[in-house]
């Protein structure tokens, strides 16, 4: 199972993590994060150095106490030197440090922005999903011997506020009106009636 490393500041970032955390797992996910996974009794920076070099990619939180914070530069400069994949997310209004500036960023600062930032960041995050799925089963054969696509989406209940991950790298969120999924097979679903209206649908 693929390992995300979230990097924040407490102070004003804590709710954003657990947020982000949840929608990471949903999506098929482990995610390491110091207030969980940290064990008592151990020196916090060799267990940080220990889980920097296990993940494999580090999301480092934006806001201003992360910015400000030397615990937070440290981690993430450890990951550049582990040459780890990095992903900034603005998560609030700030300066992006120096030594990030060279990385694209999503913004995630508004709840406007924070489904599309959600569904770039899943799209960046796909290939380890395909990458470490060492269980998947074989393709399975129609009647007529021809492998079958793994690729379509079935949605069911209510799809409002919903993330989902499938098939191939495909990947969705829901916007204000609808449910986008980007990948190879595209579906848009009307969240207030709840049905599949369409298909090779791309915002």
């Amino acid at each position: 199972m693929p390992t995300i490393f979230l990097s924040h500041a407490r102070k004003d970032g804590q709710v954003s993590a657990t947020r982000l955390r949840a929608e990471l797992e949903r999506a098929g996910f482990q995610v390491w994060r110091d207030i969980e996974d940290m064990q008592g009794g151990q020196a916090w920076k060799d267990q940080l150095r220990a889980a920097l070099r296990a993940v494999d990619v580090v999301v480092v939180l934006l806001t201003p106490a992360a910015v400000a914070s030397k615990n937070v530069e440290w981690e993430w400069e450890n990951a550049l030197t582990l040459e780890k994949l990095v992903i900034p997310l603005l998560m609030m209004p700030c300066e992006v440090p120096d030594g990030l500036r060279h990385l694209h960023y999503h913004n995630l600062s508004t709840e406007q922005d924070y489904v599309m930032g959600i569904i770039s960041l899943f799209r960046d995050l796909a290939p380890f999903l395909v990458d470490k799925d060492s269980t998947r089963p074989p393709p399975e054969k129609s009647q007529q011997g021809k492998e079958t696509s793994d690729r379509n989406i079935s949605v069911g209940g209510n799809a409002e506020r919903s993330i989902l991950i499938t098939g191939d790298g495909n990947v969705a969120g829901s916007g204000n009106n609808v449910t986008y999924q980007l990948g190879k097979n595209n579906t848009k679903i009307d969240k207030a009636q709840n049905f599949r209206i369409g298909d090779d649908y791309r915002d």
